[in-house]
């Protein structure tokens, strides 16, 4: 049986003219992939830049993978997107619109659809300024590079493009929430968001909430209460709170962790490292998967490191349909794993477009 989606039907226009490689770029192209998943019809136009790089439309041929991600289930149309009458054109023909601030300062009002999402790197009276900055330097001004690592090292950026595709996920909720409203009475409603707006929302536990509030510590490094820690086959993350106490003494089997220098969370802080110690000699003599098997069983939230094929083979990921398989690379056997969104609709997941190879060449909306 044919599942009917809920946005079957919507035709949706992508057009960013930022820089090829962008954070807008990324995620104008997420929204666009969630709402293709959900059965819109989604265009996105690709730019002479891109044009050039045409077996890799987004960012280069390294990231190849994260074309086919992106691009699933959409259609492409070849263009200028920063052509204000070319854009327009094909904007007055679409129910939503996703675009970047470069594109929105260019289209009139009357020619915007009914729903328009518009993203940006900075809110704001800031929104449109030509500041120059990258997904690093974003994550740096919300502090969310503040939060894990050794203060005597250069800050680690995320894996991936995390960030990026955190506002395209917002983007997409403004819009979701605009579809579902069947009261308004504006002809165009407008979803605004920005890549700092949405860093400092993902790091919302360093966030300082009151003026004049101490700045909360971060790369700690050696001195953090919550270590990764060596285990026999690579590493795991040491995580609990003061309730666990107990139960990580349980599981860690070690009668040292009872002395009474241990046994408050402020005699803990003053002894880290030697804390950290005795736990790290007991976990070389268990395995990743043993430690995690232990926490489990213990409620604690410890978190092994898993490489990303062992998370593709896991049971849990196994069971949850956690990735798809893409089509294979050109002059490749085997496809391209890659995570399903995480979107569901009434429980279910629609991400079936990921095992399809994006479309070419549209030669209209009709």
């Amino acid at each position: 049986m044919k599942i009917e989606r809920p946005y079957e039907g919507l035709v949706v226009v992508e057009a960013a003219a930022g820089p090829l490689g962008s954070a807008l770029r990324l995620s104008t192209a997420m929204t666009g992939r969630i709402l293709a998943d959900l059965g819109a019809r989604v265009i996105r136009i690709i730019g002479d830049d891109e044009q050039q790089q045409a077996r890799q439309p987004y960012w280069g041929a390294e990231n190849d993978a994260v074309e086919r991600f992106l691009s699933a289930g959409k259609s492409t149309m070849w263009g200028n997107p920063g052509d204000r009458e070319f854009v327009s054109r094909l904007l007055r023909r679409a129910d939503i619109a996703i675009v970047d601030r470069h594109v929105h300062r260019l289209i009139a009002a009357d020619d915007l659809p009914a729903n328009v999402a518009v993203l940006s790197l900075f809110g704001g009276r800031h929104a449109d300024a030509e500041i120059p900055a990258t997904e690093f330097t974003i994550s740096a001004l919300g502090g969310l590079l503040n939060m894990v690592g050794d203060p005597d090292r250069k800050p680690l950026k995320l894996g991936g493009h995390q960030e990026a595709y955190a506002l395209g996920l917002s983007a997409f909720c403004g819009l979701a929430a605009l579809l579902a409203d069947r009261r308004r009475a504006l002809p165009t409603m407008t979803v605004r968001a920005n890549l700092l707006d949405v860093v400092v929302w993902l790091n919302w536990k360093s966030a300082p909430l009151e003026a004049g509030a101490p700045v909360p510590p971060g790369r700690a490094g050696a001195a953090a209460e919550w270590q990764v820690l060596r285990c026999a086959d690579g590493w795991i993350a040491l995580v609990y709170q003061e309730p666990d106490w107990p139960h990580l003494c349980d599981m860690v089997g070690d009668d040292r962790l009872r002395q009474a220098k241990f046994a408050t969370r402020q005699g803990r802080l003053g002894n880290l490292a030697e804390l950290a110690d005795i736990i790290e000699t007991v976990f070389l003599s268990r395995t990743r998967r043993q430690l995690h098997e232990q926490a489990a069983s213990h409620r604690l939230p410890l978190g092994p490191v898993w490489s990303p094929d062992e998370l593709i083979d896991d049971p849990h990921n196994l069971a949850r349909a956690m990735f798809t398989a893409l089509p294979p690379l050109p002059g490749e056997q085997a496809p391209v794993q890659a995570p399903r969104l995480p979107v569901l609709w009434n429980g279910l997941v629609l991400s079936s477009s990921a095992g399809h190879a994006p479309a070419r060449a549209v030669a209209g909306l009709s």
